[in-house]
């Protein structure tokens, strides 16, 4: 979510290297490389899941955007970057286009999704 000029990020992957971190076991910046980065421990239909995915109530507020994307736009491309790019372009379609772009154009290669939506009104 960008507010205020600020990014922050509302999910986490539940993959065995972020288990790491949490432990503090590993850093946030070795989970980026390490083997197990997209092993997943917790998902939609596994037993781990519990009562449900996890839910995080967010208020509203006009100038909030929010970028729903895959890793393969948050692995290569660092936070400032995508702050940077989506307050450069306030349209959120050439917004999404654009950091799909970026992405492969930073060397990822996995696949690159993401939607971008602006608060116009809370």
């Amino acid at each position: 979510m960008v507010r205020g000029g600020q990014i922050e990020q509302l999910t986490i992957d539940h993959s065995l290297a972020w288990a790491l971190v949490e432990n503090k076991t590993i850093t946030p910046a070795e989970a980026k490389e390490h083997r197990f980065k997209n092993v997943l421990w917790k998902y939609l239909g596994s037993k781990e899941i519990g009562d449900g995915p996890e839910v995080k109530p967010i208020i509203l507020e006009k100038g909030d955007k929010f970028l729903l994307c895959t890793d393969g736009l948050t692995g290569p491309v660092p936070d400032e970057k995508l702050l940077e790019f989506m307050q450069t372009h306030p349209n959120v379609q050439e917004c999404a286009d654009g950091l799909g772009q970026l992405a492969l154009d930073m060397g990822s290669r996995d696949n690159v999704s993401c939607v971008v939506i602006d608060v116009v009104d809370n």
